[in-house]
């Protein structure tokens, strides 16, 4: 089944001088290869000092300040700070105290991700995948690239993948056997696809740890996925993740100096963010449960051909329309 519905419009941001907003109401997709990197010459451009290729490999307390050990090949530097920001995501193992705990269960989500030019996708829909085993989405991006994601259980991947490869001797790669499942589940996959041509490879990451956590321990504070994560379902993520670094930058701005301050403000972060999150994290986790589950694919088709207006109640509910507090 394909089902076409209007996307919630959003409210216009502040104006200048009461000037007509240019803003459409909608939103804009940008590559993460793009979007990453500007993000990081802004930073730089603000006086932020840039340590790259690192990754911290430990965090102790040096009484009032926190000593951080990041680490280059084989070379290791000590950073110390009065406070702490967790932006690592959930899924990449760690010895850091802000880094979830692993454990691999078949149910898993593991996501996947590509690009494609050439698509034959309007340039104005963003349709939501649903497929046995996994959910995903489209979206044209950046440069008329056309931006394809999803999430697939563990156990379905492995099903897939014993399925005959290039040669009968070997099994399918997991990008190939997500990519094959993808065409042969979805017809506007394959509609969208049918003159398309790969540009670059195909990306994967995960599990996915959907949830709410703590926005504040020991000293650490959390934003994007280490704070809480929703189901991709909702195409939510990165758009959290900013907003999410946005709440706490104005709690710290006028958070006192010294322990208690700091506590004070992860108080009223962790608030904010349950605020502005929490109903998109519970919207998508119920809209994957009913997508995940076996035998609703047919359930879920009939409702959204009888109400489209299903699908935009559901991008509502996952905060697209939802202005950012104090964001001007």
């Amino acid at each position: 089944a394909s089902v076409e519905a209007p996307m919630p419009r959003a409210k216009d941001g502040p104006r200048a001088n009461d000037e007509p907003s240019a803003n459409p109401g909608f939103g804009r997709a940008l590559g993460r290869d793009i979007l990453d990197c500007l993000l990081l010459q802004a930073a730089r451009s603000a006086g932020v000092e840039i340590f790259q290729p690192c990754r911290a490999v430990a965090i102790d307390r040096d009484g009032e300040m926190q000593m951080v050990r990041i680490q280059a090949g084989n070379e290791t530097t000590m950073l110390r700070a009065p406070v702490i920001v967790a932006a690592h995501g959930s899924w990449e193992p760690g010895p850091l105290p802000s880094q979830l705990g692993k454990t691999n269960r078949p149910s898993d989500l593991l996501g996947f991700k590509a690009h494609f030019t050439g698509s034959s996708l309007a340039p104005d829909l963003m349709p939501l995948l649903v497929f046995p085993g996994g959910y995903g989405g489209m979206v044209s991006a950046d440069h008329g690239r056309l931006s394809i994601s999803c999430c697939i259980r563990r156990d379905m991947l492995a099903l897939l993948r014993k399925q005959p490869g290039p040669t009968q001797q070997s099994h399918l790669s997991a990008a190939d056997a997500v990519s094959r499942h993808l065409m042969e589940s979805c017809r506007g996959v394959r509609d969208a696809l049918e003159s398309a041509h790969p540009d670059g490879s195909w990306l994967a990451a995960g599990p996915i740890r959907p949830g709410i956590r703590s926005c504040y321990e020991r000293d650490i504070f959390r934003v994007g996925n280490a704070a809480g994560e929703s189901h991709p379902v909702v195409a939510e993520g990165i758009s959290m993740a900013l907003q999410s670094g946005w709440l706490l930058a104005c709690e710290l701005a006028c958070a006192p100096d010294g322990r208690a301050g700091r506590e004070a403000a992860g108080r009223r972060y962790e608030a904010a963010w349950k605020k502005l999150f929490s109903t998109r994290v519970y919207a998508a986790a119920a809209i994957a449960g009913i997508a995940l589950r076996p035998g609703n694919a047919t359930l879920m088709a009939a409702i959204i051909r009888n109400f489209p207006q299903a699908l935009t109640l559901g991008a509502q509910l996952s905060g697209k329309t939802k202005p950012v507090p104090g964001f001007v």
